[in-house]
């Protein structure tokens, strides 16, 4: 049986990730291989129809080589809509070696079938959305029958026993208050669970931030419930220190300085040009080194504190505790389905 990455990876990756901290280089890269997608979320800029001016899986490969991140997240826009994504991540995988390879999709396009086809050509992480435990994910990923999807997909998908599923939720003032129902579908399905923040620097609509006091206390309240130690919420993969950090997020004002785009992560673009963050799209350099530079030296921006922002600024120790706590976490869940 697969299991979602052995023993000999996880000791790879972390050494991996304490040589690019020592170099300054990323140690997680998201490879938004499209910028189209098949929802127009209500709190995300992705959607309508762009031209991507798409490279192809060799020049992909060839980028990711030369930045050697611990992990790489295979992102969009909807990342299933590239026809040639199963070569995409052939030219990205290296069996039992750095990078891990996790997927970052809505599920919309992903069937039982696909799932396997990936995991062949070296997925070892999906990464699936959802904002709401019941049909209101359909109204706000604009996706009639979307929940229902995951509803039957994710628990079959997990039942194969490969620990290698994760619901990934973007805390927003829409949704905030649903985060322990949540917790408790994720858990009913099999799943991981992972929490992001909301930025209004996409979208430019700030209804999603939540308000200090009156939901930055709530969410205290509800981070308590949820890692209070209730097997309902033993899936929750977020650190309680990152989520008391999104609480400090949003007290204060949605910003956290000493953004490390650059030096602890970024984003390549589709057409493979690398951009800070998804925040700064247009703002595309031709190598790291261009990147740091003129971006990343003088760059003073903390409006955003998405995961893989919060997940890659902890200090060595807090990355070490919480890879061992994620790597018992997926070990459990792949004893549990045996």
């Amino acid at each position: 049986m697969l299991h979602s990455f052995s023993k000999t990876l996880a000791v790879r990756i972390a050494g991996r990730t304490a040589k690019n901290l020592l170099i300054k280089k990323p140690i997680c890269i998201a490879l938004e291989v499209t910028h189209n997608c098949t929802a127009n979320c209500l709190h995300c800029d992705k959607g309508p129809l762009v031209d991507d001016n798409p490279v192809g899986p060799a020049e992909y490969g060839r980028i990711c080589g030369e930045l050697a991140p611990s992990v790489i997240q295979i992102a969009g826009g909807e990342p299933l809509k590239r026809e040639d994504i199963l070569d995409i991540v052939r030219a990205l995988y290296r069996p039992n070696r750095p990078p891990l390879l996790a997927l970052v999709t809505n599920a919309s396009l992903l069937t039982e079938d696909l799932y396997l086809r990936l995991r062949t050509a070296g997925i070892r992480q999906f990464s699936v959305s959802l904002d709401f435990p019941d049909s209101r994910h359909d109204e706000f990923r604009r996706i009639p029958g979307l929940f229902n999807h995951l509803d039957s997909l994710i628990p079959r998908l997990a039942a194969k026993g490969n620990g290698d599923i994760t619901i990934n939720t973007c805390i927003t003032r829409a949704n905030y208050r649903h985060l322990p129902e949540i917790a408790k579908k994720a858990s009913s399905w099999g799943a991981k669970l992972n929490f992001s923040t909301y930025t209004d620097m996409r979208t430019r609509n700030g209804e999603y931030n939540l308000r200090h006091p009156e939901d930055t206390n709530k969410l205290d309240a509800l981070g308590k419930e949820i890692f209070s130690g209730n097997d309902g919420y033993s899936s929750v993969m977020t650190s309680p220190r990152v989520f008391r950090r999104f609480g400090k997020f949003y007290e204060d004002g949605n910003y956290i300085a000493n953004c490390l785009t650059g030096r602890r992560f970024l984003v390549v673009n589709p057409d493979g040009r690398l951009t800070p963050c998804a925040m700064f799209i247009d703002e595309r350099y031709d190598s790291l080194q261009e990147l740091k530079e003129k971006f990343a030296k003088a760059n003073r921006c903390g409006g955003c504190y998405v995961s893989i922002r919060a997940n890659t600024e902890k200090p060595l120790w807090e990355l070490v505790a919480d890879n061992i706590r994620t790597l018992r976490l997926s070990r459990k869940q792949v004893n549990g389905r045996k």
